[in-house]
């Protein structure tokens, strides 16, 4: 008797103790440029300036816990996984770095009601996709334009879409994949940023 009170007790002690033991700290994820950086060649054109306008991402991943797709109609979110910064901020932060790596341009952000700087085009980027899953694959589609300084006289408006497996059933597999995404993207809208006329000497 004494013995199954003893035995009770314990088994009790450690339900309490399992209750109150703390949850696994989270891990946090950043994106990351793809490129080396270098000293873009300008071919003895001034380079330009591109004006970043902040990047619009759908609201169902517009939160710091990562989303994963676990079916065709189904998504689930780690409360142990989570994003370092707003992926908004993030996503436009790694293509700047981009950009300024693949071509002789100097990228500043534009904030909202206004800007930081002169530009001599402006950049808009929508993501419509930024998803995947462990051991899954990873897409990222987007609609991107360039403009004439801050006028809305569009250039160029193109509609991108990647995708790529990832090759691991962890998030830091995930995260690489969706880095490379982004450094597709950037690669797309560098070729559009080279065959833009060159901009005249700044006084």
């Amino acid at each position: 008797m004494k013995y199954s009170a003893r035995l009770i007790l314990f088994i009790s002690l450690a339900f309490m103790l399992g209750g109150c033991a703390s949850p696994r700290p989270p891990t946090y994820y950043l994106l990351e440029p793809a490129f080396v950086a270098g000293d873009p060649d300008g071919d003895g054109q001034p380079c330009m300036v591109i004006g970043l306008r902040p990047v619009r991402i759908p609201s169902y991943i517009d939160r710091p816990q990562i989303m994963v797709r676990t079916g065709r109609n189904e998504l689930a979110i780690s409360e142990s996984n989570l994003w370092a910064e707003p992926l908004d901020e993030n996503i436009a932060r790694v293509i700047s770095r981009n950009l300024e790596t693949l071509t002789c341009a100097e990228v500043v952000n534009i904030l909202p009601a206004g800007r930081s700087g002169p530009a001599d085009y402006t950049l808009r980027i929508q993501v419509a996709a930024f998803e995947g899953g462990p051991g899954g694959e990873a897409v990222l589609e987007a609609g991107w334009t360039l403009s004439k300084g801050e006028s809305r006289r569009t250039i160029t408006s193109q509609r991108s879409r990647f995708t790529k497996p990832v090759p691991g059933d962890d998030y830091t597999s995930l995260v690489s994949a969706y880095s490379e995404l982004v450094a597709r993207l950037s690669g797309e809208i560098a070729r559009a940023i080279a065959d833009l006329p060159p901009t005249l000497p700044r006084n």
